[in-house]
This record gives structure tokens, sequence and C-alpha cells, in this order.
């Protein structure tokens, strides 16, 4: 079994596993050094209570994944629009795209890699 840390002014206390059970996914995981690192700091500063229902909340945000994987999908549509305009930084403005290029539209694993390659990914 894993080290306990306690937060004895709150009466809060934590036994780090080998590993952990995603409860989203069901995968395993081992803990990582820097989870290590927080708990011991949150538990020596009396704050092990916040940090785990910080942790819980971030984790429960429904579009917490959504919001950034379509953030990540307008950056690469953006990133193509300029790559097909002919844009080269550093020598001028670039391009504002069209009002109905702003939407989000699906992007093919084809249009991806091409963008991947051409920033030498």
């Amino acid at each position: 079994m894993g080290e306990t840390y306690t937060d004895y002014v709150n009466r809060v206390a934590i036994t780090i596993p080998e590993k952990y059970i995603d409860i989203k996914t069901g995968d395993s995981h081992t803990v990582s050094k820097i989870i290590q690192e927080q708990i011991e700091y949150h538990a020596h500063n009396h704050t092990l209570a916040h940090l785990v229902f910080s942790a819980l909340d971030q984790y429960f945000k429904p579009n917490a994944r959504n919001g950034t994987n379509a953030e990540i999908l307008q950056e690469l549509e953006s990133i193509k629009t300029l790559l097909q305009q002919g844009y080269v930084p550093g020598t001028g403005t670039p391009i504002v795209p069209a009002k109905e290029q702003l939407t989000p539209k699906p992007l093919n694993m084809r249009d991806l890699n091409d963008i991947l390659e051409a920033f030498g990914g």
C-alpha cells in the first residue's frame, strides 16, 4: 500500500495507491510524481480537501474536453485557411477569413496531416 498523507487540521487523509482506475474510462493508471507532490504539498498546507474538490470539479465539467477539442479544431482550420491563401509568417498581417469560414467544419485526417506536415510535425 502507498503512503498516507493527512491534513490533521481539516481531518482529511488520502492514501496514494500504486495504481488507480479512471472512473470515466475504466483505464488503470499509475500515480504520477506531480500528483504525489501536489498531495503532499496540500496536506502540509492544510488544503488537501480543496485540492480534491477542485480536481473533482474540473473532472466532472461536461464541456471541459469538448471545448478544448473545438478550440484546437478551430485553430487548425484557421491555419489551413492561411496555408491555402499562401500566407507566409512575418511578411505582413494575416488575411482575416470570411465570416462563413469561422464556423467550425469537420476536419478530415488528411487535412490534419497536411497541416502538421507543413509545420514540421
